[in-house]
């Protein structure tokens, strides 16, 4: 008899856990939120013209006690030029399970800066109707050799110009001769460049291994 009462507590212990764990991962909210903030570089400067996406994401609870995704939706405004950015959403419209990320897939100037990890803003979403949210974009680890370079070569070079545009090449192959080629490889975008001399001499586009936003797994 004892013992069935303390698996009955613990039974009990358990689904007050999984209570508290659906609510702490999903909320509904059927009101308007509005998100803001103002986006700057590590020096305090404005970073206009810059996504800021809204992802959210349906979740279900299930009977093996973790989160199924249903569906996935986002919502992309861009920061203005003094770097604020404002969105005005109704969370329930976009999923019960919301983040927040200062970088897209397009617009984001991934050279210049580092991809920011994303906020979990679902919990903080109850708190009231407005959420100010401020973020400051780190200068890319690669970015100081990526403006050498681009001295080096001219911002107004072929070379100069997809340094800009694409960052370092993850592969330099060079060839031999009176006017060496160069092809620099971009495999994360599937493109390459046959540099002849100074200008290019031809391009190549190929299947890129893509990545995606890190949301969790679910839970």
């Amino acid at each position: 008899m004892r013992e069935r009462w303390w698996m009955g507590v613990g039974w009990a212990a358990l689904l007050c856990l999984v209570f508290v764990a659906v609510g702490c991962a999903t909320v509904r909210i059927t009101e308007q939120r509005v998100v803001s903030g103002r986006i700057t570089d590590q020096q305090g400067r404005p970073v206009p013209g810059t996504p800021v996406l809204l992802v959210g994401r349906q979740l279900d609870f299930t009977t093996r006690f973790d989160y199924a995704e249903l569906d996935r939706r986002g919502l992309k405004v861009l920061t203005a030029d003094d770097g604020w950015y404002r969105a005005e959403f109704i969370p329930s419209e976009l999923g019960n399970n919301l983040y927040l990320f200062f970088y897209a897939e397009k617009g984001f100037d991934g050279v210049r800066f580092q991809k920011p990890d994303g906020i979990d803003i679902t919990k903080r979403l109850k708190e009231g109707r407005e959420l100010r949210l401020d973020q400051a974009l780190l200068d890319h680890p690669q970015w100081k050799e990526v403006q050498r370079q681009i001295a080096e070569f001219g911002s107004d070079s072929a070379r100069g110009k997809v340094l800009r545009q694409l960052g370092l090449p993850e592969r330099i192959d060079r060839g031999a001769g009176d006017q060496p080629a160069e092809t620099w490889w971009y495999y994360g975008k599937g493109i390459s460049y046959r540099f002849t001399g100074p200008v290019i001499g031809g391009s190549y586009t190929f299947q890129p291994i893509r990545g995606v936003l890190p949301l969790p797994p679910t839970k």
